[in-house]
C-alpha cells in the first residue's frame, strides 16, 4: 500500500484478477492482510474469535460478489473500513445476547460481597463503550484505529484516506464527546 491512500498498481492488478475469479490473487491478499484485519476486529469486537470471525466473513462476502468488487482508495483501507462496518454489525447481532447475559451476571454478583465493586466497574465499562458506539462512524473510526487499535495519526490518516489533521481534530472531538458522556453518568 502506497502512503497517499490510492490504489496502486499491484493492489489494481490484485482486485482486477479477484474481480476475473483469481482465487490465487484472493489467496495473496488473504494471507496478506487476514492477520492484521482479524487482530482489529478483535479489539474492536473485544473477542478473539468472534474478531476472526469478522474478518473471515468480509473475505467471504468480498469473494462471493468479486464480479461488482470496486476498490478506489487503498486496497488496506478498502479492507479496514470493510472490517470496521462488519464489526458493527457483529456488536449490533451481539448487543441483546451480551444484555441479557449481563442480566444474570449481575443477579449472581448480589449474591456477593463484592456487589458494588463489580457493578461501578462494569457501569464504567459498559458507559465506556456505549459512549464511544455514540460517536459519529467516522470520529469512531478514528479513534479505535488510533486508541484501540494504536495505529500512528499518521497511519489513521493513510488507512483513512484523510489528512493527519483531520484525524487530529476527529480525536479531539471524540474526547471531547467521550468526556461529557461519561460526567454525565
Amino acid at each position: 500500500m502506497n502512503n497517499s491512500g490510492h490504489i496502486n498498481d499491484i493492489e489494481k492488478r490484485w482486485v482486477d484478477a479477484i474481480r476475473q475469479g483469481d482465487s490465487s490473487a484472493f489467496k495473496l491478499v488473504f494471507d496478506r492482510y487476514y492477520i492484521q484485519l482479524s487482530t482489529f476486529a478483535s479489539e474492536y469486537v473485544k473477542s478473539y474469535d468472534a474478531g476472526r470471525e469478522v474478518a473471515q466473513e468480509v473475505f467471504l462476502k468480498i469473494w462471493a460478489s468479486r464480479e461488482k468488487l470496486v476498490v478506489t482508495g487503498s486496497l488496506k483501507s478498502y479492507l479496514y473500513k470493510a472490517v470496521y462496518h462488519q464489526s458493527l454489525n457483529y456488536i449490533e447481532k451481539e448487543k441483546k445476547r451480551k444484555e441479557y447475559e449481563q442480566l444474570a451476571v449481575l443477579e449472581l454478583d448480589q449474591s456477593s460481597d463484592k456487589t458494588d465493586d463489580n457493578l461501578i466497574a462494569n457501569e464504567v465499562r459498559l458507559a465506556i463503550r456505549e459512549a464511544v458506539r455514540k460517536l459519529p462512524p467516522k470520529r469512531n473510526l478514528v479513534f479505535v484505529l488510533h486508541r484501540q487499535h494504536g495505529l500512528s495519526i499518521k497511519e489513521v490518516a493513510a488507512v483513512m484516506n484523510i489528512s493527519p489533521k483531520t484525524v487530529e481534530n476527529q480525536m479531539t472531538e471524540a474526547m471531547k464527546f467521550l468526556r461529557e458522556k461519561l460526567n454525565q453518568k
